[in-house]
Order: C-alpha cells, then sequence, then structure tokens
C-alpha cells in the first residue's frame, strides 16, 4: 500500500500500488475534474505531482500538456499509476455557484406544505389513566387513527416525560413523523433539491413561511466518472458497486450541502421533515440507487417514471431518517423531473399562445406548450455548454471568461476579474457570436484564411489567428494574461463542438414546432431556464443560431426553475400533483425516431440565421 495526500484539502488515503491518482482521488472523496471519466480524452484532470516521482509523461499527457507544465510536475490523475507514496496538489477553483441559488424566478404558489406541527398539552398518567403513551398522544391529535410507527413509538416515552407532556407532534397526513418536547412549531423546514448533471442544488426552506431560509451548491460529486450522463451510465452498468459509487457520492454530496446549512442557521438535521428533489431521468435513478443501464441504448427505457415517495434513510439523505423523500415524476429517458419542474414553475399548462421553454446545461430539453398539447424532446447537445470537449473549456468559476466583445481587437468580462483560467459556456457563445460578426469565422464555422476573408480584418483580429500544432486557433487571450502563462485558444474542433450542440438545440425546438403545426416565428415567447440560460446573451444565442430568429422581447430568463419547481412542489401538495398532472400530459417527442431531424440538423450547424 501507499499514501497519497491531496492538497490543499490536506486529505490523505492509502491506495494499492498501481492506483492512478484519479482513482485513488475517487476513493478519498477529492472532487477532481474529468469530463471523459478517466479516458484520457479530456485533459481536464491536470493535477502537480509535489512530492514523489512522476512516471515518464505517456503520449495522452504529451498532447494536453505543454512541455513547461510537464516539466513543472504538472501531469493528468487518469494516466498516472503510483508506485511510491506521493502528494499532490490539485488546481484550486472557485466555483460560483450563486449563479444557481441567488436568482429567482417569478411565481408565487399558496402555501400548503403537507407537514403539519401540533402542540399537544397531555394529561400525564396516573393511578386512574394508565393509557399508554401512543393512544394517550394519537387521541389528542383527534385526527382519527394514527399508523403505528416503531420509529416514533421507540423514544416516545422519554420524549413525553422531558417535555411534561407539553410536546409538539409532526405529521405528513396522518403518518406521524417525530413527537418532540415542548412547543416547536415554529421551526419546520423542508428541502428542495435539483440534481444536475454538472451542479446540484439545496434550498433550505422554511414550511411555515415559505421562504428559502438558505441555499447552496457544489459540483455533482459524480463528475469524476464523466461529464455526460452517459459516462455516468456506463460506469453504473459495471454493475451494483458501480451503481452504489454513483449513489453515494451524490447523496454524500447533498449531505455535505445540508449539513453546511444547518450550520449556518442552526438547524437540527432532524428539523428536516420532508425533501423535494428533481433531476433528469439518469440523475434521479442515480440519486434512488436504482439501475439506469438502459436508458443509454434505443429504445432508451428507465426503471420508472411516476413520483417516487420514499423514506430518507431508505437513500442515505441525512435529515430526519423517516422523512419522506419525494422525487418528481419523469417524463421519458432523456426529459426527468427537472423538465416538469420547469414546466411547474413556468406554469406551462397555463400560459396563453405558443410557448417555448428551453433548458440547456450538459443536456438541452426543450418543451413547447400551445393549442392545448405540451410536447417536449431532449437532444444529445453534449455538454459543451459547460465547457467540456472545449480544450480551455471549464465551468462557471473565477477565471472563467463569461463575456466576449470584438471590435478592433478582444474585450474580455472575466468571472472575479483578474487573470483568464478558461472559457466557460456563456463566455463560448459570446465569442462564437463575436468572431461571427467580426468575419473571423464564416458561416460554415471555418475560420477566416483566404485573403479576400482576411484582409477586412483590423491588424489585431488578424495577429490572433492562427495555425497551432494540429488545427486552425484564434487567439482569445495572450499568454502574459492567462494564469497557466499560456496562449489561450479557441480551435476550430471547439468552433465545431458548439455547432454540434447548437445544431441539435435548433433541430429540436423546430422539430417540436413541426409536431404543433407552428412556423418557430409564430413562438409568442422563448423561456430561458437554467443559470445557464440566465448568463448567455439573447442577442447572442440569437447570433449564433441557437433560438428561433425572435424578436429579442419574446425572450426571456426565467432563472432555475428546475429548481423552483421543487420548492413549489415542496410548500403545496396541490402544486405536487400538478406536477403529477403535467408529466402525465406531456407528449414525448423521440428525435431519433424523425427521419426530418437530420437534415434539421445539418440546416442547424449553419450560424446564419434563418427563418422558419
Amino acid at each position: 500500500m501507499i499514501a497519497i495526500k491531496f492538497l490543499p484539502a490536506a486529505r490523505e488515503i492509502r491506495v494499492p500500488e498501481g492506483t492512478t491518482i484519479l482513482q485513488a482521488a475517487v476513493k478519498a472523496g477529492v472532487p477532481m475534474e474529468s469530463t471523459c471519466g478517466g479516458k484520457g480524452t479530456c485533459g481536464k484532470c491536470k493535477v502537480q505531482i509535489v512530492q514523489g516521482i512522476a512516471a515518464p509523461a505517456t503520449p495522452t499527457e504529451i498532447k494536453h500538456l505543454s512541455s513547461a507544465e510537464r516539466e513543472g510536475g504538472w501531469v493528468l490523475a487518469c494516466q498516472q499509476v503510483l508506485a511510491q507514496d506521493a502528494v499532490v496538489r490539485l488546481r484550486e477553483q472557485k466555483d460560483v455557484y450563486q449563479r444557481k441559488t441567488d436568482f429567482k424566478s417569478g411565481g408565487q404558489t399558496a402555501l400548503a406544505p403537507s407537514i403539519h406541527k401540533y402542540f399537544l398539552s397531555l394529561t400525564p398518567p396516573g393511578v386512574e389513566d394508565q393509557t399508554p403513551d401512543w393512544e394517550r398522544l394519537t387521541q389528542s391529535l383527534s385526527l382519527g387513527e394514527i399508523a403505528f410507527s416503531r420509529q416514533v413509538a421507540a423514544s416516545l416515552p422519554k420524549v413525553l416525560r422531558q417535555g411534561n407532556f407539553q410536546v409538539t407532534a409532526v405529521l405528513e397526513g396522518k403518518q406521524l413523523l417525530k413527537v418532540e418536547a415542548g412547543d416547536t412549531t415554529e421551526r419546520c423546514f423542508g428541502v428542495a433539491v435539483d440534481i444536475g448533471t454538472t451542479t446540484v442544488v439545496v434550498y433550505l426552506m422554511d414550511l411555515n413561511t415559505g421562504r428559502a431560509a438558505a441555499s447552496g451548491a457544489l459540483t455533482n460529486p459524480q463528475q469524476v466518472f464523466g461529464a455526460d450522463v452517459i459516462s455516468r451510465i456506463t460506469h453504473a452498468a459495471g454493475g451494483p458497486d458501480k451503481l452504489g459509487e454513483l449513489q453515494e457520492k451524490v447523496v454524500g454530496g447533498l449531505n455535505e450541502i445540508i449539513a453546511r446549512l444547518c450550520r449556518e442557521k442552526g438547524i437540527e438535521k432532524e428539523e428536516i421533515y420532508q425533501a423535494v428533489v428533481v433531476g433528469n431521468t439518469t440523475m434521479a435513478h442515480l440519486f434512488l440507487g436504482i439501475d439506469p443501464t438502459y436508458l443509454a441504448p434505443a429504445p432508451f427505457i428507465p426503471a420508472f417514471r411516476q413520483m417516487v415517495d420514499v423514506e430518507a434513510r431508505e437513500v442515505g439523505l441525512d435529515i430526519l431518517a423517516g422523512a419522506r423523500v419525494v422525487v418528481l415524476p419523469n417524463v421519458a429517458g432523456y426529459v426527468g423531473s427537472d423538465t416538469v419542474g420547469v414546466m411547474l414553475a413556468a406554469a406551462a399548462d397555463r400560459l396563453t399562445g405558443i410557448s417555448l421553454l428551453v433548458d440547456i446545461g450538459t443536456n438541452g430539453e426543450m418543451v413547447l406548450a400551445g393549442r392545448g398539447r405540451i410536447l417536449t424532446c431532449s437532444t444529445a447537445a453534449g455538454p459543451a455548454f459547460e465547457g467540456a470537449e472545449i480544450k480551455y473549456g471549464m465551468r462557471a468559476a473565477e477565471g472563467a471568461i463569461e463575456g466576449v466583445s470584438i471590435g478592433r481587437d478582444v474585450e474580455l468580462k472575466i468571472i472575479g476579474g483578474g487573470q483568464a483560467r478558461g472559457i466557460c459556456g456563456s463566455g463560448l457563445i459570446d465569442a462564437i457570436a463575436e468572431m461571427f460578426k467580426a468575419g473571423v469565422i464564416g458561416p460554415s464555422g471555418r475560420f477566416a484564411g483566404e485573403a479576400q476573408e482576411l484582409e477586412p480584418l483590423p491588424s489585431a483580429l488578424r495577429a490572433r489567428l492562427r495555425k497551432g500544432e494540429r488545427t486552425s486557433e484564434f487567439v482569445l487571450v495572450w499568454g502574459k494574461d492567462t494564469l497557466s502563462g499560456e496562449d489561450l485558444v479557441l480551435t476550430q474542433k471547439d468552433i465545431r463542438e458548439m455547432q454540434l450542440a447548437k445544431g441539435a438545440i435548433i433541430a429540436g425546438i423546430r422539430i417540436l414546432a413541426k409536431e404543433m403545426g407552428v412556423n418557430p416565428a409564430e413562438i409568442d415567447r422563448v423561456l430561458l431556464a437554467g443559470a445557464f440560460g440566465s448568463y448567455i446573451k439573447k442577442e447572442s444565442a440569437l447570433g449564433i443560431g441557437l433560438l428561433p430568429p425572435l424578436s429579442l422581447e419574446r425572450i426571456q430568463t426565467i432563472g432555475n426553475a428546475a429548481g423552483d419547481g421543487a420548492k413549489m412542489a415542496l410548500l403545496s401538495g396541490e402544486e405536487r400533483e400538478r406536477a403529477k398532472a403535467l408529466a402525465q400530459k406531456a407528449e414525448h417527442i423521440e428525435l431519433s425516431n424523425k427521419q426530418e431531424f437530420q437534415n434539421e440538423f445539418l440546416q442547424g450547424l449553419d450560424f446564419r440565421r434563418t427563418e422558419g
């Protein structure tokens, strides 16, 4: 066995000789970016060996690491096999999770939670009143027959006497969840959870007021197994242990956030009496520890679609053990409860005219509502919008380019200010839209190269266009202004990755419109959901053809609508039933079955704005 210590977390673990650094990080619970799941294709798992001897660089490391990085001890965690004790430093990345938690969409929910607290002043037992404790309590509730709970009854005698028979009963319907000493009716909490492929978010909700007491987020710890759902499905297909790893990772991440929020607000985890969870269909399966293997191949069959209600102890969620954890229903294999949450928050069943809801993240889901119908589809947009598969792509974190404008030269907006580390999805869309507008790339996405294409460009832009080692590239930031000292570039491959993603999105939108019998130009409103949708410039999204060519006034952002939908379902039993009805009403359009998809997709690759 050899010891490996990870910095700056100062976390140490012993592993068998022959283990890769990435595998050791997974075992140690150290978060590490690995968008390809350790296949060596993304080059994102860069770490520095500060003690110990690195093995000779592999061809994969030579491809992804500069000579300066290799000389500085930087390696790829998935490539380096450990043969001796080592100390490894990870690049610190300050993520801006407030993008997921700060903004709020509109929409008010009538407060009607299914959790109720009742303060009871009971008559103590005596020689002439030998009523058992359970009966004494339940008879005082006057709610009819209450199902017996061994868990609650186990501690009931002590709680009653600690409270001098002044106690508070916590019920969901007629199910007794807990009995607490004294009057605790002013303290009643639940959590709304949005499990994204890239980021998980928890909202700690006060069930008495309907307000968020606190919120928190972190990168989905499953990220070490790959950035996309297919990578994680493949890992889960390796057997029960592999599936268990994924389930433990995501639940562990949620528990970490919950523990932090409880500390900040002075709340005991046992005061959280309910959770409502949303996520794409794969994330829902993995959260519940259900095999998602057959979601990957056609015909993309999930193990379940309906709303699921389990106890917190069954999934390991660290709240009141007997609390109910409700996972909202899915629509199809690749349209999950997060999309149902978006429909709920946007009131898709109550909007007038034709409405397009678009939630773009690691996956792309679209909803077209109107004419008494709700149509849904999902596209294999790939993780380009989250910065994966892009040479210098990264999540929205400190140092990420989030905005680009091009005139005589390039101007950037960098998260947190300071030096650039990479580019996130909103910056990527901005950059490509501006490059197209300036003539750096043509309608096909190809970089300018011919004399007649280069001549109109300002000299500063011409200087940024060059041939790289393997492909053409455009320098966004010169090395003197980057954290690594390297020129930060967009390559021809990066442009193609974005074209594939946006081509799939617009093709899905056009097919939904055809199914409903409308022209995209007839869409009355486009509602962009999610942190990504809230930070991209509408002009840039239109400029690259990501959305139908509509006026800016018709395009609105609605924040993290999936999370808002989870909150609404937590705060109101009626909204939970409405979520169920929305999932049942939705008609899923499977794009792989549509002959016209390929043609729409190919047309969508072009950067020209075309009418419906």
